[in-house]
């Protein structure tokens, strides 16, 4: 019986430790998700701009700056709640 309990108490253990390295993974790709998000709207500015349609240029500008807010805020967010994510902390420098 006592076998049984440390099999199973380290199965969960495993598995909470897989899933803290799956989060801080999903952190970090969040940040590159938001960071590709702002560098494709940045691209479509100069397609707008080069083709003279000033209204999509903002608008795309805009959606950059937001895209840009979110991977700073999200950065800022996983280091307060860990400091210790030394990729995630780096990328707050946008």
């Amino acid at each position: 019986v006592y076998w049984v309990n440390w099999l199973q108490t380290k199965a969960l253990c495993d598995r909470w430790n897989e899933e803290v390295v799956l989060i801080k993974h999903e952190m970090q790709w969040s940040i590159n998700f938001f960071n590709h998000k702002a560098k494709q709207w940045l691209s479509l500015i100069d397609d707008a701009a080069s083709n003279g349609l000033t209204g999509h240029a903002c608008y795309a500008a805009q959606q950059a700056h937001i895209y840009n807010q979110l991977a700073t805020h999200a950065a800022y967010s996983f280091c307060k709640i860990n400091p210790a994510i030394e990729l995630v902390c780096q990328s707050n420098s946008l």
